[in-house]
């Protein structure tokens, strides 16, 4: 590889995914960056698990009533999910309003089966009836992410970078 390999704009180009490819990109992914907005206008970022519903265009995010990005979503539900590939070439960027559900209350109720749908299935009714018993003493609740605008991009990196 030469010293001009390696110059600015000497590698190849990003490529737009298409709403297709986004969706199935965040479909594959479940870590990310949710974005949201400070009261003097400045970005919150927080990691996140999500899962993503690419037919509803919904990411869920679990997360605890006291969390920061709750009380900015209160506040201001516009929101942005960023997801990396694992090598950092490629992303999607999700945006929309979130919405956000009650607090789980009662093992078992509406926010507490949306939050147990969000995780692989549990082999025994003890273990699914502990995770919701954990959630209610968790104080949870979904951030639903309703998604109106997909972008992002994608390189085509040889794997072992440039």
């Amino acid at each position: 590889m030469s010293h001009t390999d390696d110059a600015p704009g000497s590698g190849p180009a990003p490529v737009a995914l298409s709403d297709d490819a986004l969706v199935r990109f965040l479909a594959d992914h479940n870590f990310g960056a949710l974005a949201t907005n400070k009261s003097n206008g400045h970005p919150h970022l927080s990691t996140v698990l999500y899962a993503w519903d690419g037919r509803e265009r919904i990411a869920r995010v679990s997360t605890t009533a006291d969390r920061l990005k709750v009380r900015h979503l209160r506040k201001d539900p516009r929101s942005a999910l960023y997801v990396s590939s694992g090598d950092h070439w490629s992303f999607a960027v999700a945006e929309g309003t979130a919405e956000l559900s009650p607090i789980t209350a009662t093992p078992g109720d509406p926010t507490g089966l949306e939050l147990l749908a969000m995780v692989p299935p549990f082999e025994s009714p003890d273990e699914r009836a502990a995770f919701l018993t954990q959630m209610v003493a968790d104080q949870r609740l979904v951030i639903r992410l309703r998604v109106d605008r997909l972008y992002g991009t994608a390189l085509d990196i040889p794997s072992g970078g440039r």
